[in-house]
């Protein structure tokens, strides 16, 4: 081939380059520059071609952006009150923080769009699709999402009050923590979404469905269902306690985990070997109930009454039991380790061998004096303690530090020592008659006069 063809076929191939280079760049701004400059100084662009657009900060209240494409713009913080966005193209917009309060969004496109901290008070949404958006602490009060698709949208911590959602789609969406008192679900599916800590109260749930939802310490109270509703059969129980009249209800064994049981009246049910766990029982009237080895682990207890109450064997860890009123309530054996017990009544409870390792006192309980020493020796320990001729009877001490204690003629009957650190503890007198100590280090324990778990008494050294 001759050098002037080479030279022809290089210059050809440059100018190719060279014009695809252009077309590239071009592409990858997306928006026309003259329809920016048109919204600017008009507000008004329909169906604009805006896709990737900076109009971040603007104020564009009032526009009209009909069937505009703006899809990936930024739109952050911009004012965007009243403004007619109806079918307008938003896929993976950002619209942080902007305030979209009355827009109208009928049918518009928003599908993985950034909705977070955004004003949508009163905004028009019907047949939107907001499929994968995320809407976290987003404000949609009043606002009309009537068919519109949320399938596995960020609802979590949103306002949702008074909203119009009936025959949405809300299928694996997170709405946990949000608020949607007063809101209509009628015919919204719901199906897997995650509603943990909602509050629903006096929402119209009537044909919603919510299949497989998560309704862990949802509020239901005042909630509207129907024969349409579908609530798996733990949600349903916990909407007719929430709803119906319950007092003595029998619940042997009921499921009701993370249930919102908030101001229900339960007084005098049947909860023996229940599972109540992580459940919330605010204010709740439990008096003279059957809690016998309920499992109450890591529950909301607050102000919750449970005087003469039965919570022989129930578990306890880790519950909230501030300003709960025990008041001769049987809570012998029961696992109270790690629980919050401040400001709580427990005069005439039974505590024989209740666990309160890790548990939180203060100083307005109203405990015997016996019991607060038990819960003394086992949380902040025993090691040298004058513990002489103390009453100790039935007390749980198990894993107790008592090294060196000075237990001279105490009372140890049936006490739970398991595990207890008695090194070189003074046990003369003391009656530990029918006692555990499985496991306990005696080593150099000094046990003169002493009665031991079988009755007998015994040398002084163990």
């Amino acid at each position: 081939m001759s050098a002037k063809r080479l030279a022809q076929n290089s210059t050809s191939a440059t100018a190719a380059i060279a014009l695809l280079l252009l077309c590239w760049c071009g592409s990858a701004r997306g928006y026309n520059g003259d329809h920016l400059e048109q919204l600017k100084e008009t507000k008004n662009c329909v169906a604009c071609d805006l896709e990737g657009a900076p109009l971040g900060g603007l104020d564009l209240r009032g526009g009209n952006l009909e069937e505009a494409n703006l899809i990936n713009a930024d739109l952050r913080a911009t004012k965007l009150e009243g403004v007619n966005l109806v079918r307008a193209k938003l896929e993976n917009a950002n619209l942080r923080n902007a305030n979209l309060g009355g827009a109208k969004l009928e049918g518009a496109d928003l599908r993985r769009s950034q909705l977070v901290g955004t004003r949508l008070f009163r905004a028009n949404l019907e047949n939107a699709d907001l499929e994968k958006a995320n809407l976290e602490r987003a404000n949609l009060s009043h606002a009309k999402l009537q068919f519109a698709n949320l399938t596995e949208a960020n609802l979590k911590l949103v306002n949702l009050r008074n909203v119009d959602l009936r025959s949405a789609t809300l299928a694996i969406a997170d709405l946990s923590n949000s608020k949607l008192q007063e809101a209509n679900l009628n015919g919204a599916v719901l199906v897997e979404a995650n509603l943990s800590n909602t509050t629903l109260k006096e929402a119209d749930l009537r044909g919603a469905n919510f299949g497989a939802a998560n309704l862990f310490r949802a509020n239901l109270k005042g909630t509207k269902i129907s024969t349409e509703t579908i609530l798996d059969s733990k949600w349903l129980l916990v909407w007719e306690l929430a709803n119906k009249e319950v007092i003595g209800k029998d619940l042997r064994r009921a499921d009701l985990s993370g249930a919102n049981l908030e101001a229900v009246n339960l007084e005098g049910a049947n909860l023996a070997e229940a599972n109540l766990e992580g459940a919330y029982f605010f204010i709740v009237e439990l008096r003279g109930s059957n809690l016998s080895k309920a499992n109450l682990k890591e529950s909301q207890l607050v102000y919750t009454k449970l005087g003469n109450s039965n919570l022989n064997q129930a578990n306890l860890f880790g519950s909230d039991l501030r300003h709960v009123d025990f008041e001769k309530a049987d809570l012998s054996h029961a696992n109270l380790g790690n629980a919050r017990l401040t400001s709580v009544k427990l005069l005439e409870a039974d505590l024989r061998q209740a666990n309160f390792t890790g548990a939180i006192f203060n100083s307005g309980n109203l405990i015997a004096a016996k019991w607060r020493l038990v819960w003394e020796i086992v949380t902040q320990g025993g090691e040298g303690l004058d513990l002489r001729e103390a009453d100790l009877e039935d007390a749980n001490l198990a894993g107790a530090n008592l090294r060196n204690a000075r237990l001279f003629d105490a009372n140890l009957k049936r006490a739970n020592l398991e595990n207890a650190n008695l090194e070189r503890a003074f046990l003369s007198g003391a009656n530990l008659e029918r006692a555990k100590l499985e496991g306990a280090n005696l080593e150099g324990a000094i046990g003169c006069r002493t009665i031991r778990p079988d009755g007998t008494e015994g040398d002084c050294q163990f």
